[in-house]
């Protein structure tokens, strides 16, 4: 494809302005065209010229993005596989040698002469933190306060109609006879609800709770959607009226919104009450309900969103999640085909489906004084001893919903044990907190907890086990870590830090800290070991597992030879370089300047194509994007021949070796370690990489790689100081100057040089010099507008006389 052939309107559409030719008969537009046709073409060409000039930069920025990649990857010392660095090449992966049964407990980093000089003997004691032990926490049965015997016959449960159905929003058009959707709203199980400090906390909607709360609670939910809303608020919200729920519009309301209405099929709507009476048509509730119309015609909110039923005929197909012995069964609190109406006959069912899902004797199903269902583990019979031991497994109870959690009488998870998802008032008689009597009284107790002097900010009552371990940890002046042995039913804390004097306090006695963590404890050590140093036999502590020396960092793991270490039973070290590392980068930097080579290289020499021109508008209109593609690549083929800039960066990068040896940098050695320079002449000076040989050299002596790479005229700084002339981040560091290439055209990596460029100069002037050919443009058009306009005028009058002396000649 060499040429395209089109045509392009001066006035963009046929008549544009006026209508033309209707007396004459006189193709107006053409006529225009063809006498605006020097300055169309005159913008025609100064847009192709800004075109190329545009393709130009980009083929500069391509070049100079890449030097600066290669500088920042490998060039630059803050670079992290830097190639200027010699530690990169050093001698720094130190191996432990020596009996195994030893050096699996030591690794060492850093100075590769001090590792040749210090064998470790022994490791007489590892730091450790200063830690604290609970005694064993209480421990009870499981209770279900929402099912006894009582409860069994008379209670009445109530079950939301509303959770998981759905409102939607949107616009109906009456000539399609179609309705949009904008947006639904699904009445959700919980929601993400925003606190102070940017937080957020899951709050589970209760629908069983007071018609008052779930409509909070709902808006809340609104909110956190910000649904057909603004700035983080939603555009509608609930409210009751009397007993009806009623939408209304807030001030947060988008455009959109203010026009919606409520789409007649809604889930939710029977739920919230509507009820469409005659005064509404099966039309008008297709069509949409408006929010007018929604409240108008609405009944008893509760009635409607409520269903009561009784506990027996609500726990069909229920089920709870019961864990135990490390497994976890969903149990069926009655199943579909059972009939139980007895409490007796609920606990013996529940009994033989535990039995078959964990064994006979592990759980038991059982009341207590107040026959309410409890879930018991036994004591373990197969203790040797002559009394029974407690059981040590933990069992767990839980039902996903809230709604059956309110109908079971328990929290989200409920464990004979402490429940750490349930609140420290839940927990208070497992924690030895029982003898606060109201949550007054421990609210105050809270108020001052504190760990190890520092005062654990935001307990409270309600505060969750799982909360309060959190609030510790995450407090770095506390300085130590919490956690809860499941199995073992007590609680830990340890000092972040290991050492002598480490050591962990609670305050007084009978504080609410020291009744929650308080037992055993235990100050911290500092870690000893004894090495052999210079032939010397010494002994160095530390209060980490990190022992340094003179730049070598020795790291232990446990305990060896303790007491009795010898010179002939210890660990020493040798030191190599990683050269599977080094290699690799510098393979990854060959490959990634050579690449940068090649297209210098193609760029400076490759000619351009003078059939291919950028295309314009029209030119593009009448092509596939395939295509254009085809097309514009051609025509940004050599696009930067003759480019001075590039021919010396071309003859710059050609000479590189050539600097090197002048500088005295032997081309044997060169060869000797893998790196040789292409013999093919059109290459542009790219470098050939002998990985074996490298490899071998790195292994053999990596000092010679490193000097003849970060050595002052080595391979590292003579391509940067070349490279550097052309493009680079730190203009202070070439004379002011960001480089040939991106004073030339600039580059997204330095966006102070995106208008601070040669082209970018000289496409504003072209831009300017358009922007005058058009208003030129238009000022011709007008002009022979207006006088064709005039002379149809004129014709218009000549024809009116001459019907008008033919009629009298007539």
């Amino acid at each position: 494809m060499s040429s395209v052939s089109s045509t392009s309107s001066s006035l963009g559409n046929t008549a544009l302005r006026g209508f033309g030719g209707l007396a004459s008969g006189i193709d107006r537009d053409a006529l225009i065209e063809q006498m605006t046709a020097r300055t169309t073409s005159k913008i025609t060409a100064k847009k192709q010229a800004m075109t190329k000039l545009e393709w130009k930069r980009d083929a500069y920025r391509s070049i100079s993005n890449k030097i600066i990649d290669l500088q920042d990857n490998y060039l630059s010392y803050s670079a992290t596989k830097s190639l200027k660095n010699s530690d990169f090449f050093a001698k720094n992966q130190v191996s432990a040698q020596g009996d195994p049964a030893y050096t699996k407990y030591i690794s060492a980093t850093g100075n590769a002469d001090t590792a040749s000089r210090v064998s470790v003997l022994g490791v007489n004691q590892l730091a450790t933190s200063a830690t604290l032990i609970s005694g064993e926490k209480g421990a009870s049965p499981i209770t279900l306060g929402g099912i006894s015997a009582s409860d069994f016959k008379n209670k009445e449960v109530k079950t939301s109609n509303l959770s998981g159905t759905k409102l939607t929003f949107g616009t109906y058009s009456i000539t399609d006879k179609k309705f949009t959707e904008e947006a639904t709203f699904t009445f959700p199980t919980s929601y993400e609800k925003k606190l102070d400090g940017g937080k957020t906390e899951t709050v589970t909607i209760d629908y069983t709770a007071s018609s008052k709360d779930i409509v909070n609670q709902l808006n809340e939910a609104l909110d956190s959607q910000g649904f057909l809303g603004k700035d983080g608020k939603s555009g509608i919200k609930f409210e009751l009226s009397g007993a009806q729920i009623q939408i209304s519009q807030t001030p947060n309301i988008t455009d959109k919104g203010k026009s919606c209405v409520i789409r007649g099929t809604s889930s939710a709507l029977k739920s919230l009450g509507f009820n469409s009476d005659k005064k509404m048509n099966q039309d008008d509730i297709d069509n949409g309900i408006s929010l007018k119309e929604f409240n108008d015609h609405t009944s008893s909110f509760e009635a409607a969103a409520i269903t009561k039923q009784s506990l027996s005929s609500y726990l069909k197909g229920k089920s709870i999640s019961v864990s135990y012995g490390g497994q976890t069964k969903n149990i069926e609190l009655i199943g579909d085909k059972e009939e139980i109406k007895e409490f007796s006959d609920f606990k013996t069912s529940l009994q033989t489906k535990l039995n078959k899902a964990f064994g006979s004797g592990k759980v038991t199903v059982g009341e207590d004084d107040e026959h309410r269902l409890t879930f018991t583990i036994p004591k373990d019979n197969t203790a040797t001893d002559s009394t029974a031991k407690d059981n040590k497994q933990t069992l767990q109870i839980s039902a996903d919903s809230k709604e059956l959690q309110n109908a079971l009488g328990i929290t989200s998870t409920q464990s004979n044990k402490i429940s750490t998802g349930s609140s420290l008032w839940e927990n208070r008689g497992k924690l030895g907190l029982e003898k606060y009597k109201t949550k007054e009284d421990l609210n105050n107790a809270l108020e001052n907890f504190t760990v190890n002097g520092t005062k654990i900010e935001g307990i409270t009552v309600d505060t969750t086990v799982s909360e309060l371990l959190t609030a510790i940890n995450n407090n770095k002046d506390a300085g130590v870590t919490a956690t809860y042995l499941g199995r073992e039913n007590k609680f830990v804390l340890s000092s972040n830090e290991k050492g002598e004097g480490r050591e962990i306090s609670l305050g007084a006695e009978d504080d609410a800290a020291n009744l929650i963590f308080g037992g055993v404890s235990q100050d911290g050590t500092d870690g000893e070991m004894s090495i052999l140093y210079n032939g010397v036999k010494t002994t160095i502590t530390s209060s980490s597992n990190t022992f340094s020396i003179d730049g070598l960092d020795i790291r232990a793991t446990n305990t060896f030879n303790t007491g009795s270490a010898t010179a002939e039973g210890g660990v020493s070290f040798t030191a190599s370089a990683d050269t599977e590392k080094v290699t690799e980068t510098v393979k990854k930097f060959i490959e990634a300047y050579n690449a940068m080579i090649d297209e210098v290289r193609t760029q400076a020499t490759t000619k351009p194509d003078s059939n291919y021109k950028p295309l314009t508008d029209d030119q593009k209109n009448e092509m596939n994007e395939t295509s254009i593609k085809n097309w514009e690549d051609k025509a940004k083929e050599g696009i930067l021949y003759n480019s001075s800039a590039l021919k010396d960066l071309d003859n710059a990068t050609q000479g590189i070796f050539s600097s090197m040896m002048i500088n005295g940098v032997s081309y044997d050695d060169l060869e000797k370690i893998g790196i040789s320079f292409s013999d093919d002449y059109t290459a542009g000076g790219k470098i050939v990489f002998d990985e074996e040989k490298f490899k071998t050299a790195m292994d053999s002596d990596p000092e010679k790689v490193s000097d003849l790479f970060t050595g002052t005229h080595g391979i590292v700084n003579t391509i940067d100081s070349t490279l550097s002339t052309y493009a680079t981040r730190y203009a202070s560091r070439n004379g002011n100057s960001y480089g040939v290439l991106i004073e030339e055209a600039g580059s997204e990596k330095l966006s102070l040089t995106l208008t601070n460029n040669s082209i970018y100069k000289e496409l504003k002037d072209m831009q300017e010099t358009i922007t005058n050919l058009q208003s030129q443009l238009s000022t011709e058009q007008d002009r022979y507008i207006s006088q064709f306009t005039q002379m149809e005028r004129l014709i218009n009058q000549m024809n009116s006389q001459s019907s008008y002396l033919s009629q009298l000649g007539g």
